[in-house]
Formats: structure tokens, C-alpha cells, sequence
């Protein structure tokens, strides 16, 4: 499970709702701070002793890297094979440091459809289609197998543009397993409404994984949305059930949202 930096009114105070949960990412540190030599710090929102405790005793307390709107990090790191090793050294250092059990790469998303994607065209990230599954091969080397390694993965076929079935095996292969983000299935792109995390559109996702990208099952960790999500739709045109509904404008022309939906 995902804790972030953004939720932190209701943490649990300790295990007595959490027992069993087996894998704690703590979220988010900033892509930027491991392309610089020395690195960034990151500065985790509570002691890793205190965020630990919320857990039981076995639990693998892991750090996310990236989230929404942070590629800019990613892209330099995985530029060169120099850039590359600087990055996974600096991961590496950092998990040490801290004391986390492994590190989740959540880079939304190689090859572009991220936030930026107004600002900086996928034209202009073409090269990290081959060099995503390079960085991941230098931080696998970097943390060592002692040191648990995840993904975070797009839920939406066009925002899969790194994960091809020719370079989706080199990826799988430097990774224990994959968070692969079975929600936010609508997002403000769209202009009709759907289920933003749903049965059918969950297990379509989960099935190009295994059937077209050839992700081991075993690796297969499915999203489950703690939060729901709304869509303003537009009231000039028909919407009997909500779903199949035109939307207002949910997209500044700049990428940036217009305010009309949102998650709850």
C-alpha cells in the first residue's frame, strides 16, 4: 500500500488495522534529488521508526520516487550510461541511509503522456523507451537483490508507450514486482464518462499486461483506488445513467486542469 504526503490526518497509530499488509511504500521523494552529485535530500515526512511502528513488525517499508507530475528527474537520470550509474548510487545511498527496504520507480510516465506533455512532446522522449529498462538494470545493480525493487505502471494502453512487448521482458525482469495502476481509468483527457476504476476495465488492463507484455503473474500486484473521482458533464447534452455522458472541458489547452473534476 501507498501512504503519501498528502494524507496524514488519519494514519493508523499502529498495527491494529494494518495487520498483515506485507509491503508499505512511503511516498513521495522527488525524482530530481539522485541526478546530482552529492544528491538532494530527502527529507521523509515522519522518522521511517515512527512509520514503521503503523505496521507489523515483518512489514517492508519501501520509498516511492516520482508520482504524478515528476519526470523531469527520470529523464536525466536515465539519459547516459553515467547519468545512470550517478542515479542508481544515489538510490542505492539513500535507501541505506534511511534504512528503507527497497525503493518503488514511479515514473509517470518513459516516453512521455505525463503532466508535461504540452510542454515537452513525446516526440522529444523517444529515447527513453531504451534507456527505462537500462536505468532500472543500473539501480537493480546499484541496491543489490538484498533490496526490494517495484514499479508503478500506467492502467491506460496509451500511456504504455515505454512498455512495449519488445522491451517490457528487459523491464520484468530487474523488478520483484509491479503496482499496476488499475484506476484513475478516466482521467481529465477524456471527454465521455466511464468508471475510473471498475471489474471489466481492471481485469482488460491486468490481461495486456499478462497476455501482451508478458508479465509474470507472479509479479502482478493489482491497484485497488481508496478515493473516488467526478467529472462536471455537460448539461446541454443528454445523461440518463451518468455513464457514456459528455463531459465539460476538463483539460486546459496547456495540459492543466480546468478544475471540473477532481478525486475525493
Amino acid at each position: 500500500m501507498y501512504v503519501d504526503q498528502y494524507h496524514l490526518t488519519d494514519l493508523p497509530p499502529n498495527n491494529t488495522i494494518t495487520a498483515g499488509i506485507d509491503t508499505a511504500i512511503m511516498a513521495f521523494a522527488n525524482s530530481s534529488l539522485f541526478t546530482t552529485l552529492p544528491a538532494g535530500t530527502y527529507e521523509p515526512f515522519e522518522p521511517l521508526s515512527t512509520f514503521r511502528a503503523r505496521f507489523d513488525a515483518g512489514t517492508k517499508i519501501m520509498v516511492a520516487i516520482g508520482g504524478w507530475g515528476d519526470t523531469i528527474g527520470f529523464g536525466i537520470g536515465a539519459a547516459t550510461e553515467e547519468s545512470r550509474a550517478l542515479y542508481a548510487q544515489n538510490v542505492a545511498d539513500m535507501l541505506t541511509t534511511l534504512g528503507f527496504d527497497g525503493v518503488d520507480i514511479d515514473w509517470e510516465y518513459p516516453g512521455g503522456n505525463g503532466a508535461d506533455y504540452k510542454q515537452i512532446p513525446n516526440s522529444d522522449k523517444v529515447s527513453e523507451i531504451e534507456s527505462f529498462p537500462l536505468l532500472l538494470a543500473a539501480i537493480r545493480s546499484a541496491i543489490g537483490t538484498d533490496k526490494l525493487m517495484s514499479l508503478a505502471t500506467p492502467g491506460l494502453e496509451r500511456d504504455m508507450i515505454a512498455y512495449t512487448p519488445e522491451q517490457a521482458p528487459a523491464i520484468w525482469e530487474q523488478v520483484d514486482f509491479v503496482n499496476i495502476m488499475t484506476y484513475d481509468l478516466m482521467n481529465r483527457r477524456d471527454n465521455i464518462t466511464k468508471h475510473h476504476t471498475d471489474l471489466a476495465g481492471s481485469l482488460a488492463v491486468i490481461n495486456y499486461y499478462l497476455d501482451t507484455l508478458a508479465l509474470p503473474a507472479s509479479k502482478a500486484i493489482l491497484g485497488f483506488a481508496f478515493y473516488a473521482k467526478y467529472f462536471t458533464t455537460d448539461s446541454t447534452q443528454p445523461c440518463e445513467t451518468g455513464l457514456g455522458c459528455a463531459t465539460v472541458l476538463l483539460e486546459n489547452e496547456d495540459g492543466s486542469d480546468t478544475g471540473k473534476s477532481a478525486a475525493m
